[in-house]
């Protein structure tokens, strides 16, 4: 053999060599970097499964470096199993194992952001965790951005990419319109929701539930155990609890839409947010209520509603009624189509920022100590609901916040 044929074999083997160092030296640092996704899923180790664990490890680490970015502070703490006791776990597992893996109900999730940059990397990282959890096969994802200044696009364009190495089906859009001027806010949210939701109509699959949600922190325990309550209640409707800052302390946030069973309007107070006795006992109870309407940054709804005659869609409000938001006209049009099983889960609570995150004794949403038992799956016994509702109307083509004098509409 030919001194330059041995100095090509060595280069070569070198060469050859060095990329396995690479990849190791990859491997290893994506290792540090991925969500310890074993508490729910199993693999079977397959060359398919491999790939797809390849895929969102690395965009796991993606996902990361920009959370950390952005809050300076590890993503993976947020909804980390590490302080769980083994009965909670083996209580957990026990308690989903009718919805996720081989049992589980097609779900299709649907989201619209705009500047989300700080919540879309643990968004993303939950959506993924979730299908392992129910399945690829069992989501689909939807999400519709416009008009966003910060990293949401790049983000989203890497989601995107992993998606389609995984196989699951979705459809994101990144529009870079903005939001038009003078254009009346409640117009503008239906029209981009209803943007979201097309590929409910659009993908030919039939799914059981729609999963709408906002730009919050949660954990796939959170939805996990939404879709849980709304199969064990019937329910048409069922939404988590949202929470921002108010008096130095968490307040119920979504005062302008959700209404309770008596078509009052939900107050700030956390142990008083609503005045019907039986809500509040239950409320107390962590335990989930009747309502009449609820959004509360997750909502899971009946896909029924969609597919019904005449499905339901988000609108504005018509001439001569009262200018609610378009989700308070949705829960109204559910009611009088006789979707009326609506419901709140107080163990799921929900915050917009790190900070009320924390006042909510996140990260997790689940006592890390107990097991779940019997008293956690007691069926609501549903009540008539009230005849009329408070409407607290948003009149101005510019305006963010209601500005009109409250009203009541008949149902």
């Amino acid at each position: 053999m030919s001194l330059r044929i041995i100095l090509a074999s060595l280069r070569g083997r070198r060469y050859l060599l060095m990329c396995v160092l690479a990849v190791i030296a990859l491997v290893g640092i994506v290792g540090m970097y991925s969500f310890d996704y074993t508490y729910f899923t199993s693999t079977n180790g397959t060359r398919e499964t491999m790939v797809m664990q390849r895929a969102r490890a690395g965009f796991e680490a993606y996902l990361h470096k920009a959370h950390r970015e952005f809050h300076k502070e590890d993503i993976r703490t947020y909804c980390s199993q590490d302080d769980f006791s083994d009965a909670f776990v083996k209580s957990v597992k026990e308690r989903y194992k009718d919805i996720t893996g081989d049992k589980a109900e097609p779900i299709f999730i649907a989201a619209n952001l705009h500047d989300s940059e700080k919540v879309l990397p643990n968004m993303a990282a939950q959506f993924l965790l979730l299908a392992e959890t129910l399945g690829h096969d069992r989501i689909y994802i939807s999400i519709y951005e416009n008009g966003s200044k910060d990293k949401t696009k790049e983000i989203l364009h890497q989601f995107n990419e992993t998606l389609n190495t995984m196989g699951i089906a979705h459809r994101i859009i990144a529009d870079d319109a903005a939001k038009p001027e003078h254009v009346h806010r409640i117009e503008y949210l239906a029209k981009v929701r209803n943007i979201a939701m097309e590929p409910l109509h659009s993908s030919g699959a039939k799914f059981s539930r729609v999963a709408f949600v906002n730009d919050v922190y949660f954990c796939q325990t959170d939805l996990l155990e939404l879709i849980f309550q709304a199969r064990a209640q019937g329910a048409h409707l069922t939404c988590a609890e949202d929470y921002d800052e108010w008096n130095g302390g968490p307040g119920f946030y979504d005062t302008w839409v959700a209404r309770d069973i008596k078509g009052e309007g939900f107050m700030k107070e956390v142990h008083r947010i609503s005045k019907d006795d039986i809500s509040m006992v239950a409320q107390m109870r962590d335990r989930p209520f009747q309502v009449q309407c609820c959004w509360n940054g997750i909502a899971v709804i009946d896909a029924k509603v969609f597919r019904a005659d005449g499905g339901l869609h988000f609108r504005r409000s018509a001439e001569g009624e009262c200018s609610a938001s378009e989700c308070s006209l949705f829960c109204n049009d559910m009611w009088r189509k006789d979707f009326k099983r609506a419901i709140m889960v107080p163990r799921v609570k929900l915050a917009y920022d790190i900070k009320v995150r924390d006042m909510l004794r996140m990260p997790i949403s689940f006592p890390a100590d107990t097991a779940f038992n019997k008293p956690e799956v007691e069926k609501i016994s549903f009540r008539p609901g009230p005849k009329k509702v408070l409407c607290r109307p948003l009149n101005g083509v510019d305006s963010h916040h209601p500005d009109g004098p409250a009203t009541y509409v008949t149902l």
